[in-house]
């Protein structure tokens, strides 16, 4: 067990790159710049991190863990077609926690950090399902599509409302978010066309 001294440090450590992060590539960012800031010798930081990749790696793992823990509740919600309990929206989290945030929703967020989300997402889903059982090799070659589909467009939202300042309340984001993956995009976006006044073109094949 780590000594509060210990965890101590490697939270400074931990802030440290998270505030250069925001404002910077990990490639453009150096161990000096993180050890600086968080008032450090170099020797300290390589006791704990063989570098800075290693250093993302684990602090993307801890923030993966957090997500789990507030976000899974809501996006279990959603695939089981369930409106969404304010209650269950991880406010305190997403206006809190900004900095561990920006390593997955941020503008520097990289693919590997997005894939590990989706990967989870993807899992839930899978799980919730039990999409293993009773499918033939074509039949989960398809079925990877779509989990690619709702992973990357849930993903992709709180990517955007993140990177716009939160610009919407999260309750109403949430509201978006149930719309669309109840009704459909398609759907959701004539609905919003005929609340404006606007006239909606007749798309063939599609029921208005």
């Amino acid at each position: 067990m780590e000594s509060s001294r210990v965890r101590e440090t490697k939270q400074k450590i931990k802030e440290a790159f998270l505030d250069l992060y925001k404002q910077k590539r990990i490639e453009k960012i150096s161990i000096k710049e993180i050890t600086d800031r968080a008032q450090i010798n170099r020797g300290t930081f390589y006791v704990y991190y063989v570098d800075i990749y290693d250093l993302k790696e684990k602090v993307e793992e801890e923030a993966i863990e957090e997500i789990k823990e507030h976000a899974l509740p809501v996006i279990k919600a959603l695939i089981m077609r369930q409106k969404i309990d304010s209650e269950v929206l991880p406010k305190e989290f997403f206006y809190k926690e900004q900095a561990i945030l920006e390593l997955f929703f941020g503008e520097s967020a990289e693919i590997s950090a997005i894939k590990k989300l989706k990967k989870i997402m993807q899992e839930t889903v899978v799980e919730m399902f039990e999409l293993q059982k009773g499918i033939d090799d074509s039949g989960k070659i398809k079925l990877k599509y779509a989990l690619e589909y709702v992973a990357s467009a849930q993903l992709g939202i709180m990517a955007h409302w993140f990177q716009n300042n939160k610009e919407l309340p999260i309750e109403e984001l949430g509201e978006i978010i149930e719309k669309i993956n109840l009704t459909g995009v398609i759907t959701y976006i004539t609905n919003e066309l005929k609340e404006q006044g606007q006239v909606v073109p007749i798309m063939t094949g599609c029921k208005q």
